[in-house]
């Protein structure tokens, strides 16, 4: 058996809070830092019904990466989240821009499901830039992307210009672009805007835009892992709790 406080410290040499940007919101968010635990649950989003499958499974701490405050709450209703993690005694841990830019963090797991050598991450910049094994197409490559993650579908850009370096920016990283445009012939990322994609267009960079969910809840399975084998005391679950809200028809 773990203290919460103990888990806070082993992801922290994973991942360091102090490395988070300035604008986020990370560490432990909710609970006790002397609470000993059992299981923890490791998830994309703390929702509803994420705390109850907590509760169900036995979890004193669910460990995130989307903070589960973000903004100073100015209120604190019943049905809210952070109530009902209070109200059933279960802490939160939440790791975001800092887990973005780990070695082990989602955009190395986003590097490592694409296939990409030589990966170089962008030093303090939630980014990546890594090499194809093999040139293709603009349309073969969202073929591979999607097939790699497992994507109900993507947005892409076509493109005259082969892929063969392709940067990454998980979550919502359209404005990571313009950081990186002279290195790479695509960009693969979880959100971009449509001036944005004007843009790469006129640059002639491919654009993949998979989903907000599936270029980060790659990182859920191989940080539950990694904390199993730093504590194994704890019991690290992966929630079944799915938060890719959107389909496609």
């Amino acid at each position: 058996m773990a203290k919460v406080s103990e888990i806070y410290s082993s992801i922290n040499k994973i991942a360091p809070f102090d490395t988070a940007m300035d604008f986020d919101n990370v560490g432990l968010l909710c609970g006790d830092k002397n609470k000993e635990v059992t299981k923890a649950l490791v998830c994309l989003d703390i929702t509803r019904a994420v705390v109850n499958e907590a509760e169900s499974s036995g979890c004193e701490l669910i460990i995130s990466h989307h903070p589960v405050i973000f903004n100073p709450l100015k209120s604190l209703p019943c049905d809210s989240v952070p109530y009902l993690l209070a109200s059933k005694g279960i802490s939160a841990i939440c790791a975001h821009t800092n887990l973005d830019i780990s070695p082990i963090g989602t955009n190395a797991q986003l590097a490592r499901k694409l296939g990409l050598a030589a990966v170089e991450m962008i030093e303090n910049e939630p980014i990546a830039v890594g090499i194809l094994k093999y040139e293709m197409s603009a349309k073969n490559f969202a073929k591979h992307v999607k097939e790699a993650l497992g994507c109900k579908g993507l947005r892409y850009t076509d493109t005259e210009r082969r892929i063969k370096r392709v940067g990454i920016c998980t979550g919502a990283g359209g404005d990571m672009l313009y950081k990186i445009a002279d290195k790479i012939d695509a960009f693969v990322t979880g959100e971009i805007k449509h001036h944005q994609l004007i843009a790469a267009d006129n640059m002639g960079i491919c654009i993949a835009d998979i989903g907000h969910y599936r270029s980060e809840f790659i990182v859920c399975a191989p940080l539950a892992s990694m904390l199993s084998s730093r504590i194994n005391s704890v019991e690290f679950i992966v929630s079944h709790a799915d938060t890719e809200l959107t389909e496609y028809i």
